[in-house]
């Protein structure tokens, strides 16, 4: 028999998933403040058998990103949230039974978000911070810091000692050696082997946001400086460009960014990889005034308009999913009769998420 329930969370019962110790000092006009309000939908009922369903959830992060509420409403037998994975990625699980004759669910959320912007000015950092920030220097299945990546971190940085210098060196190439690649699927596969392996090919690498994420992520790690793609949607229009905004579907809005530790200035955010994206949909070139100067604002920044899930790579679900390891968690997760199934395409899968940006 199956049940049915509507249940809300207020802010006070969020829990944190990422924890940045940012240098990150918010504007405080109104301007770089929104409010959106989300709804993601997922109807499996044509999904014969056993039905498993995991999906990202975002968290509160200190002066960018808060969750204000959060609901969900759902025929399955089972569902519950959940951040008990390797990275305290919050996770929202149901789980439907071969013989339910409706699989469906509805989750609601409402975010505010704020502009978060560096203004590289050394704070204390605590040093229970900085020793869990080495964490992030670690290699992964997906995140290889030797060969050609430690070859390439090291021809990048060079002599450069200075850990912010080092990082921006290695932002910069990123910028000017990659392309957006628009065959690919999703937000891509984040193997920086691949896109070096490229590189030497052909003389350019392309690929989409976790590609380039992960490629940044890996070669700073390489260079000893603490990193992590961080996963997240776009959830309304950029006041930038239309490069890097959505509408008000937003199922296909997926965006990877980056963000990486210094132990003067904490967590950093920046952005390589809506740098190409803007160079193809705008049709402008890289060295053209805009986007220089997109790319200089893009290195410790990250606008309103997109909200951060997760910075879970290669790691295991909860409960444990029958395919085994994720490499990345910025998509929902389904299995049916323990097969995976596609995220990638959402209209055989049948989910759909929207977003209205709200009143303040």
């Amino acid at each position: 028999m199956t049940r049915r329930t509507f249940i809300t969370h207020t802010a006070a019962a969020t829990t944190l998933c990422l924890t940045p110790s940012f240098a990150a000092e918010q504007k405080k006009g109104p301007e770089t403040l929104a409010l959106y309000e989300l709804r993601w939908s997922f109807d499996l009922s044509h999904h014969g058998g056993d039905v498993s369903l995991w999906i990202p959830l975002p968290s509160r992060i200190s002066g960018f990103q808060e969750i204000l509420k959060t609901g969900w409403r759902t025929d399955a037998a089972e569902s519950y949230e959940s951040e008990a994975n390797r990275y305290s990625a919050r996770t929202f699980y149901a789980h439907w039974g071969k013989s339910a004759p409706s699989k469906t669910l509805e989750l609601s959320l409402t975010v505010a978000l704020r502009d978060r912007q560096c203004n590289w000015r050394p704070q204390r950092i605590c040093p229970e911070t900085i020793e869990e920030s080495k964490a992030f220097l670690a290699p992964s299945a997906h995140l290889p810091t030797d060969g050609a990546v430690a070859r390439i971190s090291a021809l990048i940085v060079g002599a450069e000692k200075e850990p912010l210098k080092k990082a921006r060196r290695i932002y910069d190439w990123i910028v000017d050696n990659s392309y957006r690649d628009e065959s690919v699927m999703g937000c891509g596969t984040g193997s920086p082997n691949a896109m070096l392996a490229e590189l030497e090919k052909n003389g350019h690498m392309g690929g989409k946001c976790l590609d380039m994420s992960a490629l940044c992520v890996a070669l700073m790690r390489a260079s000893g400086i603490p990193s992590r793609e961080v996963m997240g949607i776009r959830v309304g229009e950029s006041r930038l460009s239309a490069a890097f905004g959505a509408g008000e579907t937003i199922t296909k809005a997926q965006h990877c960014k980056v963000e990486f530790f210094t132990p003067q200035l904490g967590w950093i955010p920046c952005d390589p990889a809506d740098i190409t994206k803007l160079v193809l949909k705008e049709g402008i070139e890289k060295s053209s005034p805009r986007a220089r100067a997109l790319a200089e604002k893009f290195f410790g920044f990250w606008e309103n308009n997109w909200m951060a899930l997760n910075h879970a790579r290669d790691f295991d679900l909860f409960p444990a999913n029958a395919q085994g390891m994720l490499d990345s968690f910025g998509y929902p997760y389904a299995e049916v009769e323990e097969e995976y199934l596609d995220p990638f395409d959402p209209a055989s899968y049948r989910y759909a998420f929207r977003s209205a940006k709200g009143i303040l």
